[in-house]
């Protein structure tokens, strides 16, 4: 018997676990849960005596990809032009033109540009710029010809604070907490008229928090982290550099 809590996204094709589970759709959840527990056990393995002392630096300047974008897991505003999910208003003619089409989603997940600024040995600040966006494409199945496209574009600038609790020679463990603006841009293309329409920007409140990141390297660093939000679900990995 499984004993849990879930929340899914409309499209239910991301859901958040909370519990114990042991039925197939927690797979993803497992899959956290190995990752975190190998990174946790990290430290022991690293050694005390054998590690030098670590060398903090003040800056710090990064970039990094998500693995599964935020916007996509908690899903896009496709329907803010008044209409339903197939692209078509609701009436009986959109439930026809449902059977008649058919959609293809695409995503160019989350790219991140950030400055660090390292107060102590523990505490630090970022300052982020993060872009993702998403099209639905609605195509006819007789000739396979695009009908209409929906996208949406997020420019998410956040301020993170990072809280790292392990400083080794080499690496170094974090959690982390960000909050910031999502200003989305969104626009509807019909391939048939060749109209188009665009929509004012709106801005949204962005939250990312991270259990647990790591990085490796001195001055030219690589890290993981692992994390929920609207930046991404799951895990990102970056590159960055310390002077």
């Amino acid at each position: 018997m499984d004993i849990f809590l879930r929340y899914c996204n409309y499209r239910r094709n991301f859901c958040i676990y909370a519990g114990v589970c042991l039925d197939r759709d927690c797979i993803m959840y497992r899959c956290v849960l190995i990752i975190l527990s190998l990174l946790l056990s990290f430290p022991a393995a690293w050694g005390r005596k054998n590690s030098p002392p670590y060398n903090v630096r003040k800056h710090e300047v990064a970039f990094s990809g998500a693995i599964y974008p935020g916007r996509y897991a908690f899903g896009y505003d496709f329907s803010l032009f008044g209409r339903d999910r197939s692209g078509y208003p609701y009436s009986l003619s959109g439930i026809y033109h449902d059977a008649v089409t058919y959609n293809k989603e695409r995503v160019t997940d989350t790219w991140s540009l950030s400055y660090t600024y390292n107060f102590t040995e523990i505490f630090a600040l970022s300052a982020s710029l993060s872009y993702e966006g998403g099209w639905n494409e609605y195509y006819s199945r007789a000739d396979d010809s695009r009908i209409s496209v929906f996208g949406c574009h997020y420019l998410t600038p956040m301020v993170t604070a990072r809280f790292s609790w392990l400083n080794r020679g080499l690496v170094r463990m974090y959690s982390s907490a960000g909050a910031g603006v999502a200003v989305s841009f969104a626009d509807m293309h019909n391939a048939v008229s060749g109209s188009r329409r665009d929509r004012s920007p709106d801005a949204s409140v962005s939250l990312q928090l991270t259990p647990v990141g790591i990085s490796v390297g001195r001055s030219l660093f690589g890290f993981f982290e692992l994390g929920v939000g609207t930046i991404y679900v799951g895990g990102c990995f970056g590159i960055g550099y310390r002077f």
